[in-house]
Order: structure tokens, then sequence, then C-alpha cells
């Protein structure tokens, strides 16, 4: 009533559309879960991965929606100068392959969409891991608390423990659970003091007593090894032992990241050796920054360690020796550090397995998943953790009726309600069984229907673009690629056909030029040129036209070999050649003004 009209989702009202643009931000789109805030911007969340996308922006005023309802500085709208579906894009290779531990699910997708089977290899190690059922609840405060329960007792056990959530919202809402009860963990999600000890947390999961509260990116790029990641480990002896030596500045936690939860892990004791390489470097390190004034930035403090790591594993140990030995006396802090490393590196490795021995008796990794996603393959990909190269381990999922996914696509689940309530009068006891898995898997299943449909018909629209979209990439290559003649080639066919469209709309060639519409005519090829032609075609008007149409029009035949309008400017002979066009008037006023316009 506000805005005086019936639809507020008619596209072509402004003002419905801004209203839509408001309640969508309002209720749709909410911090820590699509976005978060960071540094004045709102940043979208990827919800697959759960990383911030730092160049993406939502389209059609959402995302200015949402920076006005954060009370940010609203930026201006992105335009879309060029788009293709994923789909499309692939079928752009003449060969298509892939791998993934997660496909087979999506089996029937791969078959209709490309044409491509997927085919089942054998997992290296047999598979041990004990996938426990799925546990349902009525409320999420009933689930949240099983969650941390099930989490201490494993804590108890010695455990490492991976708990998999949707949202940056849930991560920190257990993380809250958990600091209540005293239990030292560690959280993994899109915040950058997060993020960007990312690789580290990851390489911590699988120690003894480790706690990790992870959204759906963990293990990205690094495998979670059982009793911890020697590489990892050794490289953060390395920054402790050194950074102090070598900056003074003190770390960013926004940026460099909040220091990783150590309470209860076990201490890794360095070897003699170790520590005589770590007090040589250290004492080198203080020397170059004293006396030779030389200082570093946090930052470039932990580059510099990263190079020497990386210099480690690409020349062999005496190749590093020699180049202590000759450069001394200009102090290479880099050959020294990574000499440190490699030694570092044998203690860890020593330590991880054993540490790992550990905790494959206590039952390994434990994953547990804290809802059910819309495609089983990412709940597949957080299962996948545990159990890797056929060490011991174990997932369990709790779901409650309250989740994301039974809202967002509306599902019944009066049934299971029901049913809990026939069971037990509690309703933050956890129900499992064959019925109820089967009925959720079902919904789950449902679910990825729904988004292969909108995929399916996103590609058969986009089926109709294609064709389209090839003809102007080929133009367009052509035009980078061709030479001046073919490029002109092109530039002519489009010349004509934009001189036969004005002309063949105001020209009627069965009646006498009087009754042909002149003035547009004039005016739509004047729109066109712009200001390039008006000197020479000051004294070209609407009657000096009819008059040379209607003197050509009394003729009983002309020359197509110089065929030109009376009283008017002639074409140069460099367009002599372009015959039988007599339908081109545009054309020819286009190329009358002079020999270089072309």
């Amino acid at each position: 009533m506000a805005l005086e009209t019936n639809d507020l989702w008619d596209e072509n009202d402004p003002w419905a559309r801004f209203v839509m643009n408001a309640l969508k931000a309002k209720e749709f789109y909410r911090q820590d879960v699509q976005y978060i805030v960071r540094n004045g911007k709102a940043l979208i969340i990827n919800e697959l991965t759960g990383r911030v996308e730092e160049k993406r922006r939502w389209s059609e005023g959402i995302h200015q929606a949402v920076e006005a309802k954060e009370g940010l500085k609203i930026q201006a709208d992105s335009v879309v100068v060029a788009q293709i579906t994923y789909q499309s894009l692939f079928k752009l290779y003449p060969k298509l392959s892939g791998m993934t531990g997660t496909a087979k699910t999506e089996e029937k997708e791969f078959l209709k969409m490309f044409q491509v089977p997927v085919i089942e290899v054998p997992t290296n190690l047999p598979n041990i891991r004990n996938d426990l059922p799925i546990q349902a609840f009525a409320t999420a405060q009933g689930k949240w608390e099983y969650v941390r329960q099930e989490v201490e007792y494993m804590f108890r056990q010695g455990r490492p423990v991976l708990v998999g959530s949707t949202s940056v919202e849930n991560s920190e809402y257990l993380s809250d659970l958990l600091k209540e009860q005293n239990i030292p963990h560690n959280v993994l999600n899109a915040r950058p003091k997060y993020a960007a000890r990312e690789a580290e947390i990851v390489a911590q999961a699988g120690r003894k007593y480790a706690i990790t509260i992870s959204t759906n990116m963990a293990g990205r790029g690094t495998d979670i090894i059982l009793g911890g990641n020697p590489k990892m480990l050794a490289k953060e002896i390395i920054e402790d032992s050194l950074i102090s030596f070598l900056t003074r500045e003190a770390p960013n936690v926004d940026v460099d990241g909040e220091a990783i939860s150590q309470k209860v892990l076990s201490k890794i004791k360095v070897g003699p050796s170790s520590l005589a390489f770590l007090a040589k470097t250290a004492l080198m390190a203080k020397y170059v920054s004293k006396n030779e004034g030389k200082s570093w930035t946090y930052k470039e403090a932990k580059s510099m360690i990263s190079e020497s790591v990386e210099m480690s594993q690409s020349r062999d140990l005496k190749e590093l020796e020699r180049l202590v030995d000759e450069q001394s006396e200009m102090y290479p802090l880099g050959p020294t550090i990574a000499l440190a490393y490699l030694s570092v590196l044998k203690d860890c490795e020593v330590h991880c397995l054993k540490e790992g021995s550990e905790v494959k008796k206590l039952g390994g990794l434990h994953v547990i998943g804290t809802s059910l996603h819309e495609s089983r393959r990412i709940d597949n990909q957080l299962r996948g953790r545990a159990g890797r190269q056929g060490d011991p381990g174990s997932t369990r999922f709790m779901v409650s009726l309250q989740d994301e996914m039974f809202q967002k696509f509306n599902f019944d689940t009066e049934w299971a309600v029901r049913l809990i309530s026939k069971i037990t009068n509690d309703e933050d006891m956890p129900i499992e069984g064959d019925a109820i898995v089967k009925q959720l898997l079902a919904l789950q299943i449902n679910a990825e229907k729904y988004f292969f449909g909108i995929r399916k018909s996103l590609v058969e629209f986009d089926e109709v673009l294609e064709v389209q979209r090839k003809h102007v990439y080929e133009l367009r290559q052509s035009i980078l690629t061709g030479d001046n003649e073919s490029c002109s080639q092109h530039i002519f066919q489009y010349m004509q056909a934009v001189v036969d469209e004005i002309v063949f709309a105001n020209v009627n060639a069965l009646k006498h030029p009087r009754n042909w519409s002149l003035g547009k005519l004039l005016k739509e090829f004047l729109t066109i040129s712009g200001k390039l032609l008006d000197d020479s075609f000051t004294g070209i008007t609407e009657e000096a036209l009819l008059k040379s149409l209607a003197h050509s029009h009394e003729l009983n035949s002309i020359d197509l070999d110089d065929i030109h309008l009376p009283n008017l400017p002639r074409p140069p002979k460099a367009f002599r050649g372009i015959r039988k066009k007599s339908s081109s008037l545009k054309r020819w006023l286009a190329i009358c003004s002079d020999d270089l316009t072309k």
C-alpha cells in the first residue's frame, strides 16, 4: 500500500525491487553465515568451502542492500561483462577428466551433463573407518549439548576430534560451549584470525588431545595425519625459536592469526644437535639484526623462514653445508635456517610416529558432523578426513529437525517429531535407527534432485546462448588475430548490414521516392555516424535527397559500374568494386565524406 503497487515482485517497478532487495538482505542474508564484515566491507562466504571470496559481489542490488543494512559504505553495483556456466566452460575442452574422492554420489549428473562415466578406484589400503549411525534430535539445543558431551568424552580418552559445522556462527557457538567446560580447542572458519593459520591448525588436528572445530574448509590441501604432520610441526618449532630474534614487531591477530591452542598437546623433545643448530641460527640472527642494523617485519620474517624451508626440500644436505661454509662471512641466514629445519624435522618425525601409534590404539581420529548438507558429497568429504590410508577412525553425524536444511526446503518433519515423542518424553534425547536414517537420507537425496534440476534447466537455457556466444567469440578472435583485409571485410559486412536495415525500414521500392521516409532515414544515419561526417553532409537535406532520388527514378537505366546519386558527393574510387548494392544508401553516405574515413 505504501508503494502503491499490487505486485512486490514486479521487475519493472524500481521501488518494488528496492524494497524486495531490502527484505532479502534483512531476512535471508545473515552475518557470519552468508557474509562477514571486515575492514568496512561485506565479504561473501562460500557456503561449500567456508572461505571468504573477496573478489565476489552479489548482483542486482543485493550487495548494496547488505552494505546499507550493516551501515557500511555503499559501493557501485558490479556490471557483468560476460558470463558462462561451469558446464558450458568445461564443454569447451576437447577432453574432460578429473579425480576426486566424492564423485560416486554424483555419477548420474556427470554422465548426463558431460557424458563422462565415474570409475571407482579401490583404496590403497582397506578402509577400517567406523561410520556410526546418524543421531536425530527434536531441537538444536539438544543436538549441541550432545555434540559437546561427545567431544568431552573423546577428549578425556585423548582421541583427536574434528567437528564439522556449516557456518561461522555455529562453529563459534560450539567453541563457546567448550570454553565453558575448559576444553582447549582450535577453531577454523572464514574469520581471518583463524583462516591465516589454516594449514597449521589442520596439521595439528591428528595429534593426541587435539580438538578442532571447522567449517567445511577442513583439510583443504593438508592431510590430517595421526600424531601430527612432522613437516608443519618442524616449521612451527623453527618459527617459535627464531621469530623473536628476527623481528620485534608483534603479530597482527587479524592478519597473522591467533596462536594455536597447544595447552594439552605433548611437548616435542628436540635433540642436542637440533638445539645446537637453533642456538647457532638464533645467534646469527641476533648478530645480523644488531651489528648489521638489519631488521625485518613480522611478515618478512615468516616469509624468510618459509623460503628457507623450501630451500631445504629443493637442495641436498651437502650443498646446504657448502653454502653455509663458503659464505660464513656474509652470514647467510637462509641455508643455516634450512639446516636447522632438517635437523628438527628428524626429531619431529620420530615424535609424530610414536604419538601416531598411540592415537591408533585409542581408535584414531573421531569426526563429528553437526548437520546434514544439501549434498551427500560434502558430508562424505568430512567423513573422509578420518581413516586415511588404512588408519582407524570413526564418524558420527548429529542432526536436529531445526537444522537449516529442513527449514530451507520446508521438508515435512512432523513424522520425526511424532516418532521421537512416542519413544521418549525428553526432546533432547537422540534417536537413531534404520527407519529414521532412511527418511533423513531420502530428504537429502530430494534436496540433491532439486539442485540438479536447477543446474539442468540452467544448462538447457545456456545451450541457446551458447550458439550466440560461440559466434561472437569466433568473430572477436578473427578480428584480434586476423590481417587488415579480413578485419576490413568484417567491418564492411557490418556497415552493409546496418545500412540495409535502415534503408529497408524507410524505403518502399514499389512507391515513388516522395512516399519514402527520407527525413527518418537521414536522422537515423546521422545518429549513428555522430559528428564524424557532419561537415560532408551540411548541404544534404531531405529536399535535396528527394530531388536527387526523383531524378534517378526517372532514368530508364543505371550504370552499375558507376552508381551514384545525381548532385550528391560521389563515392571514392576505392569503393567502386561494391556493386549491385542499390539498397545501401547509408553505406554510400558513410564513405562519401573522405577517402581517409575508411
